[in-house]
């Protein structure tokens, strides 16, 4: 990647844990797109050294305005985002118009994607929120809320994470009835979900994939990297809300999503640990009081 001051139009960070092959195949659908040109690409590596990078390094290699860097410690998803986007910043290039965070498990096949993207106004919306597909079942992921939760919500919810039992359950209960979503989605009933089309405000994007406005960061905006794992949607969302920024879901956008190739597919102690903790500090941080930008907390924008 290059060191010289530039101004791309976008900077996608992805953060992968331990996945080198799903990493590898991000790259090469964000090369099929044929938008490197117009493009940053920074891979965080989260592994601390305990996989091997070579697959991952090799693939950089053959990629313009692409980069892989390994902090030494495991930064968890917000973090790890926040140490490329400041790193990019810190070489003294520009604010570009989006900065997408994203899971490496997403695959970009749409060869319009970012010339659709690059038509949307960055001065206009906070955070853009596409259509998200899990694969194979083909499951709209977004909106992941189009609506504010309420206090009862919540209550709710911090009962069910109050227990690992008890989310356990909750989540075994929670997967099946994806299964059976995934179900009905496949032999094409009519009770099977309908993937939106419509473009529309919500309230939380999913945490799968963002699509950062320039106007987000500009306007005071952040990445909380607080969050070790999970909560991101509620922070964003609370972010834009206390900025007065839209959060739109754009269907025409579309990424498809291997989903749980980080985390597993069954709650484990360390899963249930990071959702409680996350649970906990997005209902203190931004549903209790007023959300406030803490300016210690926003990248240097000053260049």
């Amino acid at each position: 990647m290059s060191t010289s001051a530039t101004k791309a139009c976008a900077v996608v960070i992805t953060v992968n844990y331990k996945s080198a092959r799903t990493t590898v195949e991000f790259l090469r659908s964000v090369q099929r797109t044929g938008s490197f040109p117009n493009l940053e690409v920074i891979d965080v590596d989260n592994s601390s050294g305990e996989e091997p990078t070579a697959m991952i390094q090799d693939s950089i290699a053959e990629l313009s305005n692409a980069e892989l860097l390994e902090p030494p410690i495991n930064r968890g998803y917000f973090g790890a985002a926040r140490f490329g986007f400041d790193r990019y910043l810190s070489r003294g290039n520009a604010l570009p118009d989006w900065v997408i965070v994203c899971n490496h498990d997403i695959l970009i096949e749409d060869g319009d994607f970012f010339s659709k993207l690059f038509r949307e106004d960055p001065e206009a919306v906070g955070v853009i929120a596409p259509s998200i597909q899990t694969l194979p079942s083909l499951l709209e992921q977004n909106p992941f809320m189009r609506r504010r939760p309420s206090q009862l919500r919540w209550t709710n919810l911090r009962c069910i994470s109050s227990n690992y039992g008890t989310a356990a359950l909750w989540d075994w209960l929670w997967r099946r009835k994806q299964r059976l979503r995934s179900w009905l989605a496949s032999r094409g009933n009519e009770l099977g979900p309908r993937r939106n089309v419509r473009r529309e405000p919500i309230y939380a994007p999913h945490g799968s994939f963002f699509i950062f406005s320039r106007k987000y960061f500009e306007a005071g905006g952040f990445l909380d990297d607080n969050l070790f794992l999970y909560g991101e949607e509620i922070a964003v969302a609370e972010i834009c809300r206390s900025l007065g920024l839209p959060v739109i879901y754009e269907p025409s956008l579309r990424v498809f999503h291997n989903e749980h190739q980080s985390t597993g597919r069954v709650l484990n102690r360390f899963t249930y640990e990071c959702q409680k903790n996350a649970l906990y500090y997005v209902i203190s941080r931004y549903l209790s009081r007023p959300t406030e930008v803490e300016s210690s907390c926003q990248p240097d924008l000053s260049r």
